[in-house]
């Protein structure tokens, strides 16, 4: 079984890395394909939040900017796939498998905010291997039984990268009820997360339920989620 289970797994990498682009390379393309960046990215805690969970949510922050702002580049180049609605889950993934370091971090105690910098290089396996990543997880959970869906049990780790991901699948599917349950556990973990309420937001709207989603997407918004503000400036019928 194990040997099978291997098997699979060369096969897919092997699939996975034809169906880019970059395997066919010239040289002059290799910059394109390992790139260099430096990204920062503040998180504001609040009551609830360790000094642990502020830390993480700061370090997978400057870490999806750094994903964000590379696919930007390959894509701009031809180099990256086009990853339609699974988007989220694996840019989400990517950042936990860039190799980078961090140049500097502080925690100001008067706004109780954490700020990281990282310098990052950020690769095409590293979209690879959050693709065979984001597979592997979607297949687990979809050997949960009915109770784990409606009673998650969220793992203590702080894991931002993989709890919000698996929020991100449900959404996908359309799993709605199932994203907002997961949500509003995961909330306990991550109490004061922008990124958190987004996704809750996209599960609200998805059941047609817009005063919460309002809500979400407003409360996502004021704890610094970036995308939840711009979705209310272009929502805004005063523009």
């Amino acid at each position: 079984m194990k040997l099978q289970t291997t098997v699979k797994i060369l096969l897919l990498i092997t699939v996975l890395l034809h169906s880019h682009p970059a395997v066919s390379m010239s040289e002059t393309d290799k910059d394109l394909q390992e790139m260099q960046t430096v990204t920062s990215y503040s998180y504001r805690s609040g009551p609830g939040d360790t000094r642990e969970t502020s830390r993480a949510l700061a370090l997978f922050g400057a870490q999806h900017k750094a994903i964000l702002r590379s696919a930007e580049t390959l894509a701009g180049g031809g180099l990256l796939i086009e990853y339609g609605k699974k988007q989220r889950e694996i840019f989400c993934l990517a950042a936990d498998e860039l190799q980078f370091r961090v140049v500097d971090e502080s925690f100001s105690e008067k706004n109780d905010t954490y700020t990281i910098t990282i310098k990052a290089a950020v690769s095409l396996g590293d979209f690879v291997k959050a693709e065979i990543r984001n597979a592997a997880l979607e297949k687990e959970e979809m050997q949960f039984s009915l109770q784990e869906e409606l009673e998650p049990v969220v793992p203590q780790a702080i894991d931002p990268a993989k709890d919000l991901s698996r929020a991100y699948r449900y959404v996908r599917k359309h799993h709605w009820r199932m994203a907002i349950i997961y949500l509003d556990h995961l909330e306990k973990k991550y109490p004061h997360w922008g990124a958190l309420f987004h996704a809750k937001a996209m599960g609200f709207k998805g059941m047609h339920e817009t005063e919460r989603a309002i809500a979400s997407l407003s409360l996502a918004c004021d704890l610094g989620n970036q995308d939840a503000c711009m979705e209310i400036e272009a929502a805004d019928p005063s523009d």
